[in-house]
């Protein structure tokens, strides 16, 4: 904090009058939008003339939230941020950095219409190239280049797992583990996954601005990574006591580059501490459902979390025989939504047990138009599946 405010004129504008050796919870938050329209005065005084050199190196958010930020760090501070992962990683799964990796990007400067790129031990592949009429040209590429373990958003990963059942391929035998990052999944998902490529499945949990955050260790507990970020919860301007649900917060520590304090993540979380199997001290990260602008918008601008819908599709999983693989709720207004969904059951029999369900919700007098799709691709404009958008904020 006191490095933020003596080479960043964003900080010291924003710690203008506070006390910086008093109560850490009267320290500001920062929110995405103000980073992304901070500008240079984002950036340590002491990296100015190294923007864009060698040793730099620079990457973007996604834009989920409606602002898509480029963030700037070392080589070295990336690294840095990247121990702890490597490590547990390796503990748990075996995979190290020279593992041979497939991965999907959203863009990249300069190279827009470049559907895919090679790296040292990375074969990565564009969102834009993720069509129905593209999945052979994937997998075939993906099988040929026989990487060890695999990075997927959960949407991303879905539709290739799909792809491999209903194909009847024979799932890359290299592959030994998979990391879901960027993006919630259920528990049927994660086992669907980890059927369809005969390997593990673990959630890591991060952000571009800041890096991992928490990771999955094999016993279900996402552990904070403390080498890299303080995490804290608030709620209402106040810290939350361990087990509290509340606004996640995180604080880089090693990022000089471009400072990240009080970070508002926009999720929602509560830190717990917990005796875990695999040994590993310290506090544990239970992440709510959605993220904290998925809100419903009602009759009368009352604002209710979408977990609703996740409960009603887990109702429905509960009552069927057939798979719902994924599905996507759109609000237009208070009244109209479009609820699209991928799935191997009757359609008529969904969309029935669909408004039984959601007529015990607050959203009882809505209507609901249903698209059914054999596949549901990440949103064009941010390279990720969100199961839930509100048009009508």
């Amino acid at each position: 904090m006191q490095y933020a405010y003596d080479y960043t004129r964003f900080y010291r504008e924003k710690y203008a009058g506070i006390d910086l050796d008093g109560d850490w919870g009267g320290i500001p938050m920062v929110s995405k939008g103000e980073i992304a329209h901070g500008g240079i005065s984002v950036i340590s005084s002491k990296y100015y003339s190294r923007l864009g050199g060698l040793g730099m190196i620079s990457d973007y958010t996604s834009g989920s939230t409606g602002e898509c930020l480029e963030v700037h760090a070392t080589e070295g501070e990336q690294r840095k941020s990247l121990l702890s992962l490597w490590l547990y990683r390796k503990k748990h799964y075996g995979i190290h950095p020279g593992s041979k990796l497939c991965y999907f990007y959203t863009f990249r400067d300069g190279r827009r219409d470049a559907f895919y790129e090679y790296r040292k031990n990375g074969l990565g592949f564009s969102k834009d190239m993720l069509r129905e009429e593209h999945l052979e040209e994937i997998y075939d590429r993906m099988y040929g280049f026989e990487p060890r373990w695999l990075l997927l958003q959960p949407g991303i990963a879905m539709v290739l797992a799909r792809y491999v059942f209903e194909s009847g391929l024979e799932p890359i035998p290299t592959v030994e583990y998979i990391e879901l990052t960027g993006e919630m999944f259920s528990e049927e998902q994660r086992r669907f996954i980890s059927r369809a490529f005969h390997a593990p499945v673990a959630s890591q949990y991060g952000c571009n601005e800041v890096g991992t955050i928490a990771y999955e260790c094999p016993f279900g507990n996402l552990h904070v990574m403390e080498h890299n970020v303080y995490v804290e919860t608030v709620k209402d301007g106040r810290i939350n006591e361990e087990g509290e649900d509340g606004n996640i917060l995180v604080t880089a520590k090693n990022q000089l580059v471009m400072p990240f304090i009080r970070y508002d993540t926009g999720d929602v979380g509560r830190i717990c501490h917990v005796a875990c199997q695999c040994g590993k001290p310290g506090p544990v990260l239970e992440l709510s459902g959605a993220r904290r602008n998925d809100l419903v918008t009602l009759e009368g601008g009352e604002m209710v979390s979408a977990n609703l819908f996740c409960r009603v599709f887990q109702a429905i999983a509960w009552r069927i025989e057939g798979r719902i693989f994924q599905y996507r709720v759109e609000q237009f207004d208070s009244k109209q939504f479009v609820v699209s969904i991928a799935t191997d059951e009757k359609e008529e029999m969904l969309e029935g047990l669909f408004r039984d369900l959601i007529g015990e919700t607050e959203l009882k007098d809505a209507s609901f138009r249903f698209v059914f799709a054999k596949y549901l691709l990440p949103e064009e404009r941010t390279g990720k599946f969100q199961f839930f958008t509100n048009y009508s904020i």
